[in-house]
């Protein structure tokens, strides 16, 4: 029985795994506050994989990568956001997969500032 509630609890508490990332590739400041007049807006999408619900791994998006490369020659970002959702074609194969591959989308959205 304690084996069992053992099992459970750790499914459980790897179910709500969140997404981690790292901005210190990204050669200018990035602030998640709103900015000063001007700017141009971008939104950069990417995937994130959990194999087992993050139990055999998990592949994430290299977020500050993107946003290097989205940003080149830049001053600033500003109005920074990640989220991580499941668009349909997501949720199906998740489904299809009888959920031991979990698929979400990764929005990176922010302005840039030139």
């Amino acid at each position: 029985m304690i084996r069992a509630v053992t099992v459970l609890s750790l499914l459980f508490a790897t179910a709500c795994s969140s997404m981690r990332y790292d901005l210190d590739a990204v050669p200018v400041p990035v602030r998640a506050g709103k900015g000063g007049a001007g700017g141009e807006a971008f939104e950069l999408k990417s995937k994130y994989v959990m194999y087992v619900h993050g139990l055999l791994g998990e592949k994430q998006p290299q977020v500050g990568a993107l946003v290097a490369a989205e940003c080149d020659g830049a001053k600033e970002v500003t109005d920074f956001r990640v989220s991580a959702s499941p668009n349909l074609w997501d949720w199906l194969g998740t489904h299809l997969s009888l959920g031991f591959v979990r698929l979400k989308t990764v929005h990176i959205r922010g302005t840039v500032h030139r």
